[in-house]
Order: C-alpha cells, then structure tokens, then sequence
C-alpha cells in the first residue's frame, strides 16, 4: 500500500492476549517501542491495537495519542482513532461491523463507536480461542464476514482487528456490496498518511485510501 517516497518501520510490542490486564501490560510496554521508532526519525508514530482502546475506553486513545506526543515531539494516532476519523470523513453514520474478537470484546465496541456518534446496525463475529488464531484467518474469512455482516440499513462495513487479514478483499467487497468497505489497518495507514502530509492516493485496497488524503492534524 505504500506509495512512491514513503517508507514504513515497525517495533513490536509483546502481548500475551486480550485480556484486561494483558492489554495493561502491553500499553506499558509500548514506551520502548515508542522510543525505538521515534529514534529513527518518523513523521507519524501509529499504535496498531484496536482491542486496546476497546478494553480501555474511549479518552484512552486521545491521552495516550497526546503522551507520545509529548514524550516524541512526533504526532501519534490510535487504531482506533483512525477508523472513528475514517467513518466521519466520509460521513457514515451507520456502520455494519465484522470482528474477530470474542463476545466480551465485541459487547464493548458498540458502546466505543456510539460514543463517536457512529451507529452500529449489526455485528458478526469469528469465534477464535486465543489472538494468535485471528492473523491465521485468511483473507477470504474477512470476505465472508464482512458479507455476512452487512445490512441494508448499513451505510459501510467495518471490519476490525489490526491481525484480521483485510487489504486484498476490501476491493471486492466495495464492487460485490456496493458500499464502502472499512478495515483497521487500510484506515490506520489512511490517518498515517494524512498526518504525515501526504495526498497521493493509493489503489487496490478500498476508496478510503483511492482519494487523495486529507492534510490533517491531530486531535
């Protein structure tokens, strides 16, 4: 997805699942990956974990964008934040979402979106026994999911999860469903870009990222 004169660099974090406290120890271990990127310079430093702002609450994603700010000098975004500013871009006020999350995650998220003032129509789900299942899941399961998530009162679909395999279906999706098609990391990289000022819009993977990106900056 990346376009001409834009490079990507990554420091993992370890997490040990999705529980509340695993969750916890994963935020605190972030402060060294934090410093690891910032090291090299980066226009926009992005945390790739949705589920985190799910367990946390909504003022979580603004304060933590707000801490790596201050401790980088670098502007931030949430994966969260992201797909929230993804749907108001494009005006969607009732979303069909698609997850890998098991239910106690998933009754968390309605509430997380409403809070934006983002409705959610329906909700389907893939029952995985642990996180390391879902970056299993091949792309066609996003696909069906999707599919199977949709309604007509749906203004988009949504599917979340940053480990849920979606770029190489959110196309076909668009073109079968006939509306657009959101997932976490297309719309990551989307606010990513923007922040970092760049327009050129990039194909294949959704309209979210075709258009040209808007010059933005953060909350």
């Amino acid at each position: 997805m990346i376009p001409p004169g834009i490079s990507v660099h990554a420091a993992r974090i370890l997490s040990s699942g999705l529980e509340e406290d695993a969750i916890a120890r994963m935020v605190d271990a972030s402060d060294r990956a934090v410093d690891e990127v910032a090291a090299g310079d980066m226009s926009v430093i992005a945390y790739a974990c949705l589920a985190t702002s799910l367990v946390k609450g909504p003022d979580w994603s603004a304060e933590f964008e707000h801490q790596v700010e201050d401790r980088t000098g670098r502007v931030a975004v949430t994966a969260a934040n992201a797909v929230i500013e993804a749907l108001r871009s494009r005006r969607i006020a009732k979303v069909a979402l698609a997850t890998p999350y098991p239910d106690r995650l998933n009754r968390l998220a309605k509430p997380f979106f409403e809070c934006a003032g983002i409705d959610i129509v329906s909700l389907e789900n893939i029952t995985v026994q642990n996180s390391l299942e879902v970056c299993r899941l091949p792309p066609s399961a996003a696909y069906r999911l999707a599919r199977k998530a949709d309604q007509d009162n749906a203004n988009a679909v949504c599917i979340l999860a940053t480990d849920f395999r979606t770029i190489d279906v959110l196309d076909a999706l668009e073109r079968d469903l006939g509306k657009p098609v959101f997932s976490t990391n297309q719309a990551l990289f989307w606010r990513a870009l923007g922040l970092a000022g760049v327009q050129t819009g990039v194909s294949g993977f959704g309209s979210l990222l075709s258009a040209p990106h808007p010059v933005s900056s953060a909350n």
